[in-house]
């Protein structure tokens, strides 16, 4: 039907020569009456050629169509269209030299079937039957619906999205999105080197399901240096044509190619714009490939979002991996009534913008889908990579504000920490403090994702009245490590030898040992200790801080070699301080000591 509706706007100016002059003639023999079906046929092509073309303007130089001028122009083309019909057949019967009357009746006819065959020459070009590979996406549980490969070229174009005039707002804020660049991340093409050089060219299928779709789905080869194909990592085409979504994991996903409109994939401007007319003309073909339903649930999100390694690739067993998806569908954000949230309330909160998309009041979904990622699409060099940024630091140190739920997520830090002192604190005596980490926003454990690679940990600093350093636990060194006996929130993969991996070769791993994270709704408590040094002013000031980096220092070494490691920011979660008053030892306070002073994160209980 979209194509049909191009070839009515090509047939405008033909069909009007040929109907101004059959009724000029047919007015001077016979005078029209207000009656006629003639008049009335030919009335009716005016309104119909009207809306025709008043519809297609709009396809061209605007965005949205009226659904309601659809229905008129439709509406208005079968009633006329049967007035017309009953003339022609009346005419006809009445006719006093048919002969006549059918050599001037072939000239219409003649030219409706060359439309008709020429848009269905276009239809049976386009999906005429090629001969594509069989779809063997193994170890990835990657599918399509027609068991064969897509052809690439159906599932890139993102960038046409945007020019199109249609979604340049999602588009612009998917361009720097992870979604993006889950092919041409360094860290991943770092995996990537060494997994084809320890196990061939085909092994990255396994990676490149949830990293690489386009070019495992098109089952074109996957080099070492994403290039290509794949450089729109999950494009806009392949989520959108994502239909089952099960969550098994491993892009555990069945993608449908969608039908292309006429000069859709044309590599000329100007065909595209016809394209895009026909899709803003007749979007039902286009709603249907990229039905934004499936992309609405937990579900779609889990197919990536939850990873294993089987025998068949560590040559061992079955080991459960990241698992986003069974951490929020066990905890208090899926389980709970009043607190139920899914994925894309809290990643993709809603946007104001001028978008055929929108809902009824207005809003889309932000295609940030921010997470905790700071620095890849500043060092990429992508649009808008600064902005991205600096909304990741937001989201991370809960400073993000989502209105629409936030009868149900609370605000403020999306983990406090609070910090307590056990018993009195005395010169030249051990001390402790107790510390106290709450997830209190994350929908999935914390820290999530590849917890062997990524480190979050508490700095604790000590000082005196004087300034003096105390105690500190937790500070990073001049290499990068952690110092300090400190809690660090993360887990270290082991391959056959019960040696940890650092390279993140999942192909390795055999199993996992010292995994600290926070579940949903949880908490943490650990406590330090240290000696107070004798002759220590008071109050002592102590400060907790929950710091997060994307990389460990051990990692980045490995998978960065001489020296090419990028700069990671440290990122502060949360913080937590207090004063804490010296007593003598005879149990009164030490000279110069205050009173007790908290300034910490509060929390909610």
């Amino acid at each position: 039907m979209r194509r049909g509706r191009g070839a009515g706007v090509v047939a405008v100016v033909p069909l009007a020569v040929i109907f101004w002059r059959h009724g000029h003639a047919a007015n001077r023999l016979e005078p029209a009456r207000w009656w006629s079906a003639g008049l009335w046929a030919g009335l009716g092509w005016v309104v119909l050629a009207a809306s025709g073309l008043w519809l297609a303007a709009q396809g061209i130089w605007g965005v949205f169509t009226p659904y309601r001028m659809h229905v008129f122009h439709v509406a208005a083309g079968i009633a006329l269209g049967g007035v017309a019909l009953f003339h022609i057949v009346r005419g006809l019967a009445r006719s006093r030299f048919p002969q006549k009357r059918y050599r001037q009746l072939a000239r219409p006819v003649v030219l409706w079937l060359a439309v008709f065959a020429l848009g269905a020459g276009v239809i049976a070009y386009t999906r005429r039957d090629r001969k594509l590979p069989v779809g063997h996406f193994l170890p990835s549980n990657a599918r399509t619906t027609t068991g064969h490969a897509i052809p690439a070229r159906l599932l890139l174009g993102s960038a046409s999205c945007g020019s199109s005039g249609c979604h340049s707002t999602i588009y612009k804020e998917w361009q720097p999105s992870a979604h993006h660049y889950s092919a041409i991340d360094p860290f991943y093409e770092g995996v990537k080197t060494n997994y084809i050089h320890d196990r061939g060219a085909k092994a990255p299928r396994y990676c490149a399901g949830c990293h690489q779709p386009v070019t495992l789905l098109a089952d074109e080869p996957i080099y070492a240096k994403t290039q290509g194909d794949g450089s729109e990592g999950s494009s806009c085409v392949f989520c959108h044509a994502i239909r089952d979504t099960l969550t098994r994991g491993n892009a555990n996903y069945v993608v449908r190619p969608p039908e292309p409109y006429l000069f859709e994939l044309s590599s000329r401007p100007a065909l595209r714009r016809i394209a895009y007319l026909l899709i803003r003309l007749h979007p039902a073909q286009h709603n249907l490939d990229f039905d934004v339903k499936h992309s609405e649930t937990a579900e779609f999100c889990g197919t990536c979002h939850k990873q294993y390694i089987n025998k068949q690739e560590n040559g061992w067993g079955f080991v459960q991996l990241q698992d986003q998806y069974d951490n929020w569908k066990n905890g208090p954000w899926h389980t709970d009534p009043r607190r139920n949230l899914q994925c894309q309330d809290c990643h993709m909160h809603e946007v104001r913008a001028d978008d055929p998309a929108r809902n009824a009041q207005g809003f889309v979904h932000d295609h940030r889908i921010l997470a905790s990622n700071t620095f890849a699409p500043v060092m990429l060099g992508l649009p808008g990579a600064q902005r991205q940024a600096e909304l990741v630091k937001q989201w991370l140190t809960g400073n993000a504000v989502i209105p629409e739920i936030a009868g149900r997520w609370p605000s403020g830090p999306i983990l406090p920490v609070e910090l307590e002192p056990e018993g009195t604190f005395v010169a030249g005596q051990k001390a402790a403090l107790r510390a106290l980490v709450v997830n209190r926003k994350v929908g999935h454990q914390f820290p999530t994702g590849p917890l062997d690679v990524l480190q979050a940990w508490l700095e604790l600093r000590v000082t005196d009245a004087r300034g003096r350093t105390i105690y500190t636990a937790g500070t990073l060194g001049p290499a990068g490590p952690v110092e300090g006996n400190t809690v660090q929130y993360r887990a270290y993969l082991l391959n056959k030898k019960a040696e940890p991996v650092y390279t993140h070769s999942l192909w390795n791993v055999v199993g996992a040992r010292d995994k600290r994270a926070i579940p949903p709704g949880g908490s943490d408590m650990t406590e330090f200790h240290f000696a107070v040094p004798r002759g220590t002013v008071g109050p002592l000031h102590c400060q907790l801080r929950l710091l997060y980096h994307k990389f460990n220092s051990t990692s980045l070494a490995q998978l960065f070699p001489a020296g090419n490691a990028p700069k990671i920011p440290i990122i502060e979660i949360s913080h937590s301080t207090i004063e804490v008053p010296l007593a003598s030892g005879r149990g009164g306070l030490r000279r110069g000591s205050p009173a007790p002073k908290t300034s910490a994160s509060k929390i909610s209980r």
